[in-house]
């Protein structure tokens, strides 16, 4: 069974030169309640559909799938 799980890379500013924490979450609902983002927005920003805004200026999402 594969499982999928999301990586979230919170940088202490937009430049994203200090690593601050990262984070593993199983759903995308999960790290909208962390960062207090609504879920559609999360995933609109990770596919490319809309620029970041307010946080996620400061974080680099990735999806990881282990097969």
């Amino acid at each position: 069974m594969k499982k999928n799980y999301w990586v979230l890379y919170l940088f202490e500013n937009e430049k994203k030169g200090d690593l601050l924490k990262i984070m593993e979450f199983k759903t995308i609902k999960e790290i909208s309640y962390v960062l207090d983002v609504h879920h559609c927005v999360i995933s609109n920003w990770f596919h490319g559909l809309i620029h970041p805004r307010g946080i996620l200026k400061n974080c680099v999402l990735y999806q990881s799938i282990v097969i």
